[in-house]
């Protein structure tokens, strides 16, 4: 058979094409079998590795013995021990904490995140485990006296914090911090007139520092939120796994619990 070159070159590149294009769509088809097969991968393991900052009291941190605890680790615990595997729980910064998912380096993450619309176009989520307030907290002497006084004034956040967003809105002009404690000494240093979190971080923070010379401002920071497990997109079985192990904590009272043995309050959310 007598074929000239280009032919030949033309029908080579053809084929490489193809195997160029069909090794594409197998790395996104392989992508989306692994998220679905994440609860069998987590099982073959014998561990789910959960993802949290671990400096983040009440949620997730580590007592004066060094111990890990903290209502999140508490609650990981009993979804770990409900999928019949161990939890390893692996620590970072707020800001390179969701991308580890995509990297992953873990399996979910649990760190009182909020489940909002455009990290629900990337990720999957719980049914949320607790539900809280958005409040802000300024120095004693502050002239600030309301949520509403926030326009113009300076305020501490992490990058990706919602709670940065929510700030912004009102009128504050922003300063990025690597995470609540830092934001809280912005505070308490007069770097910044405010930072915010949920009502709960700084209930325990005032517990822990009783003379801290800080106040929390009238009204509400946004609306009432819950926070939610995040995982891969299109991890149903483990989504679907998890949220019967946290409805069942939640309805048995173990949440319940838990809350207040951390904070006094029963932050379990309303069915």
């Amino acid at each position: 058979m007598n074929v000239n070159r280009r032919t030949m070159f033309s029908l080579t590149g053809a084929g490489a094409l193809a195997l160029a294009l069909a090794a594409c769509g197998g790395s996104s088809e392989n992508s989306s079998t692994a998220a679905a097969d994440k609860l069998q991968a987590i099982k073959d393991a014998g561990k789910i590795r959960v993802g949290f900052e671990g400096t983040f009291a009440p949620w997730n941190y580590h007592n004066e013995t060094g111990e890990l605890v903290g209502m999140e680790k508490e609650i990981a615990d009993l979804i770990a021990a409900d999928l019949g595997v161990e939890a390893e729980y692996i620590e970072t910064q707020w800001d390179s904490l969701i991308a580890g998912v995509d990297a992953d380096r873990y399996d979910i993450v649990i760190n009182n995140v909020s489940p909002t619309a455009e990290r629900q176009e990337k990720y999957d989520f719980s049914v949320p485990y607790v539900a809280s307030e958005g409040k802000v907290a300024v120095l004693d002497s502050s002239e600030l006296q309301s949520v509403s006084d926030l326009n113009g004034a300076t305020a501490a956040s992490s990058e990706t914090s919602n709670f940065r967003t929510l700030l912004e809105e009102a009128g504050a002009q922003m300063t990025i911090v690597t995470g609540f404690d830092e934001a809280i000494e912005q505070v308490l240093t007069g770097r910044v007139d405010a930072c915010g979190n949920d009502a709960v971080t700084f209930s325990y923070y005032q517990e822990q520092h009783p003379d801290a010379p800080i106040r929390l401002l009238d009204g509400i920071l946004g609306e009432p939120s819950e926070a939610a497990i995040l995982m891969p997109k299109g991890a149903t079985s483990l989504q679907d796994a998890i949220n019967e192990s946290l409805k069942k904590h939640m309805e048995n009272g173990d949440f319940k619990a838990i809350f207040e043995k951390y904070v006094g309050i029963d932050l379990t959310p309303a069915s």
